[in-house]
């Protein structure tokens, strides 16, 4: 099932306005383990408006869920925002390590992830999405903007938990093979909602890049 996040013009489709509390039980991982090798510098640390797009992240994903954790690869980093941290088993082995760790460490049973490097990506969109998968009952919910790769955006229930350490184990990195064979809605949004920052010239004007923590192992 796709479902489509509808726009009034350039602007966001009216939504409810953003709550102080968790519309359903969820757990929250934002994925920062990234190595930023393209772009040269901790993507995380990156600042839009003053705020970097690790703690832009956070504070999107406090407003959906009661439990926040941060996926930083398979070292401990952030340590000072003070969330708990789900830490890679191997380095190196991209997102897919990361969402594994997630779903170890997340205590409810359904589980939002969400890749740090999405400046533009609202929580309104997630709410959605996250309202999808729990009308549908399913497996996994995914954000669909039309490219080749869609954004790293996706609520996971943890019964697929199983499956997806018995592909990892297997070989699987792509997301596209851990998801293959669950069942999967989407919900559709505006390509410029789901960009992402990979490179210098991906960058908004004004923005400064800042080399501060080391870097991850993901891409």
């Amino acid at each position: 099932m796709t479902r489509a996040f509808r726009f009034a013009g350039t602007e966001r489709s009216p939504c409810i306005e953003p709550m102080t509390a968790p519309f359903h039980a969820i757990s929250s991982v934002l994925l920062c383990g990234g190595a930023s090798q393209r772009m040269g510098s901790d993507k995380a640390l990156l600042r839009l408006e003053g705020e970097a797009l690790l703690d832009r992240g956070i504070a999107v994903l406090a407003s959906l869920a009661g439990e926040v954790l941060i996926a930083p690869g398979s070292r401990s980093r952030y340590g000072d925002r003070g969330l708990p941290e789900a830490l890679d088993s191997e380095p190196g082995q991209g997102p897919a390590a990361g969402i594994l760790a997630g779903l170890a460490a997340a205590t409810e049973e359904r589980v939002l992830f969400v890749a740090v490097d999405l400046p533009h990506l609202k929580d309104c969109p997630l709410r959605e999405l996250v309202q999808l998968a729990v009308d549908q009952d399913a497996d996994i919910a995914l954000l669909d903007d039309g490219r080749e790769r869609p954004p790293l955006v996706l609520c996971v229930h943890r019964r697929v938990r199983a499956a997806f350490e018995r592909d990892y184990a297997a070989g699987a990195r792509r997301i596209i093979d851990l998801t293959r064979g669950k069942t999967i809605v989407r919900l559709k949004v505006d390509p410029a909602m789901a960009a992402n920052w990979n490179r210098p010239e991906d960058l908004d004007s004004g923005v400064a890049l800042r080399d501060a923590a080391p870097q991850g192992e993901r891409t």
